[in-house]
């Protein structure tokens, strides 16, 4: 089960490097994702899938609690996104989408570290 934490972390930790090495290419992603509700079901669904299998990893990690919690989190956050509905959200990847190009670099970096946690606190 770490591995597929550690798996998901590297993921996260690449999706940040590209970010902050190219934020146009991120946003790009972001920017054909939003457009159809499609992006919506994703979101959600690779939310609660995380938030799953950090909670039925987190005794074997690191960090237990920690995971644990961020496990609780993630699924709250598959849960809130149905709820807040397709038209909030696509408001707020448009925010997002015209954000600077320093404030990507930043998010993405903070991405790189949360997936460089999720690497350590799985091996």
């Amino acid at each position: 089960m770490t591995a597929a934490i550690a798996a998901f972390g590297l993921l996260v930790l690449a999706l940040g490097a590209i970010g902050a090495a190219r934020p146009a290419t991120l946003l790009g992603w972001v920017q054909r994702a939003w457009r159809s509700r499609a992006g919506l079901s994703l979101a959600a669904g690779f939310r609660a899938a995380l938030g799953v299998l950090l909670l039925a990893a987190a005794s074997e990690t690191r960090f237990p609690h920690l995971i644990g919690g961020l496990g609780v989190l993630s699924l709250l956050a598959a849960v809130s996104i149905p709820i807040l509905g397709y038209e909030r959200l696509r408001k707020l990847v448009e925010w997002w989408l015209t954000r600077s190009e320093g404030f990507v670099r930043g998010w993405s970096l903070v991405t790189c570290a949360f997936g460089a946690f999720l690497v350590y606190a799985a091996w």
